[in-house]
């Protein structure tokens, strides 16, 4: 088992907030060795079209990745909603 620490962007948060379910900004998860940031996603009943970005965090930043990257070790995994500007 491997520990994965979500932390959720702010502009993520409030979609969940208009919805009416709201989460929480980080979530701990224990999970198998060799799950994928998309199995975190659906085990966390949020829809891919949400998260348009991801990244973890290193010693040296964010690293950023796709949703097929598996994870066999602990992780900060940061999951970012859309964002819009001009």
């Amino acid at each position: 088992m491997i520990t994965i620490t979500l932390c959720l962007s702010e502009s993520l948060l409030s979609i969940f907030r208009d919805m009416g379910r709201p989460l929480e900004e980080t979530i701990v998860i224990q999970a198998a060795s060799g799950i994928t940031a998309l199995e975190v996603m659906a085990g966390q009943g949020i829809n891919p079209l949400l998260v348009p970005m991801m990244a973890v965090k290193t010693q040296d930043g964010t690293c950023r990745i796709d949703r097929d990257t598996a994870f066999k070790t602990d992780v900060e995994l940061i999951f970012y909603g859309p964002l819009a500007g001009g």
